[in-house]
């Protein structure tokens, strides 16, 4: 679920101070009326507020009342256009919180601008735990040359925040949707609440209590979000209003949350949808097709995606584009039978989960159509067809000893055909760093699933480390062929574990000589590999000075 209007987010205090460097503004305040009237201002939490006094010419005093509830942090800039003012800041109690002289009020007289400018700006720091109530800021000053009007942003912080959550801001008529309310403690979600959320269009709808259980319509439970489900019936805009109370150590705090949608009527509207079953050779099951009929109320070129969902979770996507006039069109999903087996692997039911159309055509893609469980295809992984011949990266890898070295080794994996017959078999074997050899065979194979078995016996295997894998593999018979790219490895078994060409010669180049010394003086102190070691000359278990020795004695 996409949070798209936190209402109560953290949102940083403006810098004020840079909006009143500037002279245009200044003139622009002193220009406006002289009325002396400042109302009291509702202050929310956790975003910014504007607050305005008018200063009559002539006039001495200004307050600037505004109004808390539940904060736990007040901070505010205030620009002030006249020369001389003092700023004190009176809480509910009619008590002076801030005055001249308190270091967490700091002024920045306009004086040392350049141009110079009137007056200043009044920055105060947080003040915890601000009392709820109706607060002022109270400004004196010589008699005012002029009118002008003072400015300020007052931002009240509270570690209780709430926010709509909604997928989107425009929204699609007909569709069912889960709203939700975020609520939060810095950050973390508060639970055990029960918010009620209201939707509306043109009038408040009446409330539902969201849920955070995990149940749809909510997505996760325990993460703070409570959710209802809401059907937006017809075009329009639609308010939506959170109200929770949570309780708190210092009592309960109410929290409200905003927000709005635009609800669109569709430019495909859907008259049916159907899930058919298209067989293949011998009764089975070759694709699930899904067919949307739809009505197309504008001309345009539409992308669709549909989801094929399994009971373990796995999807397949099909998508598809076509340009459609006005008047009756189809929206068409193929999915395949060997898709289903690859990708969903498990028996069905298999559920259209998702039907979405968008328009394409235009300057802007916009979502024409959308569908949430759009029914099912009930079938199993055996009534599916099978393709002629059928591949899977199952590769066994076996090693063949000879006087405890590895001679060669036998390798299998299965080939699935549906007609029994000659196959022409080819793949290749690599190694870490570098090629074995290339593998072609005839083989002839029952219809259904066979194990192919081939052995591995090469010469590459004396300067090729592995784990050796076979690759590229290519089963072409009976009409039909199939590839795969990787059939799978075998341990991590090294060049020096293979049945010497001639004992003592390591270096591959048909006589033992310095070369060969060199490599085992590498070695020297490990263990030897299992089965077999080349350079274990003796064969003790142990790489060490005495196969250095025997290695000399062979030159």
């Amino acid at each position: 679920m996409k949070i798209f209007n936190m209402t109560q987010t953290g949102a940083q205090r403006p810098a004020l101070i840079l909006g009143w460097l500037l002279a245009p503004l200044f003139l622009l305040l002193m220009l406006l009326s002289g009325r002396a009237l400042a109302q009291t201002v509702p202050v929310a939490l956790n975003l910014p507020a504007t607050v305005t006094g008018d200063i009559n010419a002539g006039a001495t005093r200004l307050d600037i009342p505004f109004a808390l509830s539940g904060a736990d942090s007040l901070s505010f800039d205030l620009i002030v256009p006249v020369d001389g003012a003092v700023l004190t800041l009176v809480d509910p109690n009619g008590d002076v919180v801030l005055g001249a002289g308190d270091p967490r009020l700091s002024f920045h007289p306009g004086s040392e601008r350049t141009p110079a400018l009137p007056g200043g700006v009044f920055v105060a720091e947080a003040i915890a735990a601000p009392a709820d109530g109706t607060w002022t800021l109270r400004l004196t000053f010589p008699a005012a040359p002029g009118p002008t009007v003072a400015l300020g942003t007052i931002m009240a912080r509270s570690r209780y925040q709430a926010g709509i959550a909604i997928e989107r801001t425009t929204l699609l008529a007909g569709e069912d949707v889960s709203v939700g309310m975020v609520v939060l403690d810095n950050g973390a979600p508060i639970t055990g609440l029960s918010p009620s959320i209201a939707i509306g269009s043109g009038q408040p709808g009446a409330a539902q209590t969201g849920y955070d259980d995990g149940k749809t319509p909510d997505g996760r439970a325990g993460d703070g979000v409570y959710s209802v489900d809401y059907t937006f019936a017809t075009p329009g805009l639609y308010d939506i209003l959170g109200t929770v109370t949570i309780p708190t150590p210092k009592g309960p705090v109410l929290r409200t949350a905003a927000s709005q949608v635009n609800v669109v009527a569709p430019q495909l509207s859907a008259r049916g949808i159907r899930l058919e079953t298209i067989g293949g050779v011998n009764a089975c099951v070759a694709t699930l097709r899904a067919t949307v009929d739809v009505d197309v109320l504008k001309a345009s070129r539409y992308a669709s995606l549909m989801r094929l969902v399994a009971p373990n979770g796995k999807s397949i996507d099909a998508r598809s584009a076509k340009d459609m006039g006005v008047g009756p069109g189809t929206l068409v999903a193929n999915f395949s039978a060997a898709d289903i087996k690859a990708k969903l692997g498990v028996d069905g039911p298999y559920t259209l989960a998702q039907v979405d159309a968008l328009d394409v055509g235009g300057s802007e893609i916009a979502l024409a159509y959308r569908k949430r469980e759009a029914g099912a295809f009930s079938t199993t992984l055996a009534n599916l067809c099978a393709d002629a011949i059928e591949l899977k990266p199952q590769l066994t890898v076996t090693p063949v000893l000879q006087d405890g070295y590895i001679a060669s080794f036998n390798a299998s994996f299965p080939v699935t055909v549906r007609n029994a017959g000659f196959y022409q078999i080819s793949y290749k074997v690599i190694g870490r760093n570098g090629d074995i050899g290339l593998v072609n065979a005839s083989r002839s194979l029952s219809a259904g699933v066979n194990n192919v078995s081939m052995n591995w016996a090469y010469d590459g295997f004396q300067g090729v480390d592995g784990p050796y894998r076979a690759i590229s593999l290519l089963v072409v018979g009976g009409g039909s062929s199939a590839r795969l790219g990787d059939i799978g490895a075998s341990q991590a078994y090294e060049r020096w574990q293979f049945v010497p060409k001639k004992a003592g010669d390591l270096d591959n180049d048909g006589v033992v000589g310095a070369g060969d010394v060199a490599i085992i003086n590498q070695y020297r102190g490990l263990r030897a590999l299992v089965p077999g070691d080349r350079r274990d000359l003796n064969r003790d278990g142990l790489i060490d000075i005495r196969d250095a020795r025997a290695a000399q004695t062979m030159r």
